[in-house]
């Protein structure tokens, strides 16, 4: 009986033992069917073994995936394409519409030059000023160019600065700031208006005709030319009390300066360029008295220079 019991309950054991060992095996038994499987399955899809050409199936399927994003990568290009023809249209379009407007604009008589409006203008005259501007009443508005106005307005010898506005529908507005003219100038046997500076500007002719001072300048005298300007300030501003109208010329030289003639009294006035403010107050000063005197009549010359002035008597006074 114990034996017998014994033996029972050894076997029991062991085969609870048994049993207990049992999922363990079964469960690495069932990875390797489902590693099997899987190799026969991949077998399968392949067409068997290493045969030649065999792509597997992963590999298929993501060329699979890769059909429809090149087919949608072509709708998008084609769509942006159609988008540039069709933009591309309608540029042509408004440029074509602009240009028929415009055509309609510059050919309507709503646009018609009407009023032409100048101001500053002193030697010239306004049909010379239209002239020199190539334009004129009735001329369309849009069809003329300002830049094109001004360009030859300043090209013209008597014109320094011009303006131009057009104002819409019928108007434009010029505004002229001219060279004026001091001297007159000789040279090449042609007489030329020059101004304050000794600049030519422009012959002398009939139509613009203008008395006025002949002016001469000697060799190397260009370091006295910028005081012909002071000297028509000075008479200008009563600083020099001689009207300038009386001047008959007006001559620069390296030694004397610059040397004024009064054609009606026959008299000369010399004025150094080193010291002007000091001579011309000087010979202001000198030629006042003289006139309060009575005395101008018996003066031949009268010279400012080193802080000095001298006072030449004509023959008869003496």
């Amino acid at each position: 009986m114990t034996l017998l019991g014994k033996n029972k309950r050894s076997t029991r054991n062991a085969y609870t033992r048994k049993s207990a060992r049992r999922p363990e095996n079964s469960e690495g038994e069932g990875r390797l069917r489902r590693a099997l499987r899987g190799l026969g399955g991949l077998f399968r899809r392949s067409g068997g073994g290493n045969a030649a050409g065999a792509v597997p199936a992963g590999t298929r399927e993501r060329r699979g995936n890769e059909t429809p994003r090149a087919r949608g990568g072509l709708r998008s290009l084609a769509a942006l394409a159609l988008l540039l023809v069709l933009a591309a249209g309608m540029l042509f379009g408004v440029f074509r519409l602009s240009l028929w407007l415009y055509g309609q604009a510059t050919s309507s008589s709503f646009f018609a030059t009407r009023h032409i409006d100048i101001s500053g203008n002193v030697r010239l005259t306004r049909d010379m000023v239209l002239e020199y501007a190539g334009i004129r009443e009735g001329d369309n508005c849009l069809s003329v160019g300002i830049s094109d106005i001004e360009r030859r307005l300043r090209a013209t010898p008597w014109v320094a600065e011009a303006s131009v506005k057009r104002l819409l529908p019928d108007r434009f507005v010029i505004r002229l700031k001219e060279r004026m003219p001091s001297f007159w100038v000789q040279k090449d046997k042609t007489l030329y208006y020059a101004n304050e500076k000794g600049e030519i500007i422009a012959p002398v002719e009939s139509e613009n005709f203008l008395s006025l001072p002949t002016l001469h300048l000697e060799a190397d005298t260009e370091a006295a030319l910028p005081y012909l300007a002071r000297l028509m300030t000075d008479m200008q501003s009563g600083g020099l009390p001689v009207e300038a109208g009386a001047v008959a010329s007006v001559s620069v030289s390296a030694a004397k300066g610059i040397e004024v003639y009064l054609e009606d009294r026959e008299l000369r006035l010399s004025i150094a360029t080193d010291d002007w403010t000091g001579n011309i107050a000087r010979l202001g000063v000198t030629l006042s008295d003289l006139a309060r005197r009575q005395e101008l009549r018996y003066v031949r010359e009268v010279r400012a220079s080193d802080n000095s002035v001298w006072v030449i008597l004509n023959r008869a006074a003496g």
